[in-house]
This record gives C-alpha cells, sequence and structure tokens, in this order.
C-alpha cells in the first residue's frame, strides 16, 4: 500500500494549495509530527477489498456494519477513532 501513502503524500506535497489540505505538515509518512490517517486491517485488500466493509453490490446490498470487525484501527490526523489490536 505505499502507492496509497508515500507517493500520495508527495503527489499531494508538489500539488501546492491546489489539493493539499495540509501545506505545512508532512504527509504520506508515519512519525512524529506528521499527519496519518491509518486503517490496520486483519488481511490483504489486495486479495480481498471486502475486509474494508464493501460488499459485492453497490446498490441493494445488505446494511453493513459501520466499522467491520476487519478493520482493527482507525486513525484520523492523530486521534484513534476505534483500537481493537489489545
Amino acid at each position: 500500500m505505499v502507492t496509497l501513502t508515500s507517493v500520495g503524500g508527495e503527489i499531494a506535497a508538489l500539488s501546492g494549495d491546489f489539493s493539499n489540505p495540509y501545506p505545512n505538515a508532512k504527509l504520506g509518512v508515519i512519525e512524529e509530527g506528521a499527519y496519518a490517517d491509518i486503517l490496520i486491517l486483519d488481511g490483504n485488500p489486495l486479495e480481498d477489498f471486502s475486509i474494508v466493509g464493501t460488499g459485492d453490490t453497490w446498490f441493494g446490498a445488505p446494511k453493513r456494519p459501520d466499522s467491520p470487525a476487519t478493520i482493527q484501527l482507525i486513525m484520523k490526523d492523530g486521534k484513534v477513532y476505534k483500537n481493537t489490536l489489545n
């Protein structure tokens, strides 16, 4: 998932004010002082994307849980919203 993190952060930083919501912060890295949105999943989304809470169909699909059990950690802007890694 490097493409979604480091490369995405580099592209956002290169876009300047156009697409970078945090022009004064580090993006695409996990380190102190950087802005990081992190999902830790139980499984490989490249093999089975349903682990991020999707279904096989978009319309008419049964209601999914707000946060599937396969999503073990959700962090946005440094704030943890879910942590079942205990």
